[in-house]
């Protein structure tokens, strides 16, 4: 049940983003522009990783650490996470990604 619960948080999670991201771009880009606000969504990134390691199996094992190594990039780095995600693609594609994780996480978990 708490596995259940956990992946689908975690999918709506990214799915809430998603729409962020696609509805409300200017808005998203300006607050996530802001370092104090990526080393935050970083941290909490590398709280939800920490929370999955407690089940085993592939799923959330990959999911920990897909979890883990964007936080701790959005942690450490938050300056070079903001110049990458605005010069490598618009946010309406990152948005389109966040969705596509979301419907993964919700299709695959057990």
């Amino acid at each position: 049940m708490a596995k259940t619960m956990f992946s689908d948080s975690i999918a709506g999670l990214l799915l809430l983003s998603a729409f962020a991201h696609l509805f409300m771009p200017r808005a998203t880009d300006s607050w996530m522009s802001k370092p104090a606000a990526i080393r935050l969504t970083g941290a909490i990134l590398l709280l939800l990783a920490l929370v999955g390691l407690q089940w085993h199996g592939w799923f959330f094992w990959t999911l920990s650490a897909s979890l883990a190594a964007s936080g701790a990039w959005r942690l450490c780095f938050p300056h070079h996470s903001i110049r990458t995600q605005q010069r490598l693609y618009p946010r309406w594609v990152h948005g389109c990604l966040l969705l596509a994780g979301s419907v993964a996480v919700w299709a695959l978990h057990p």
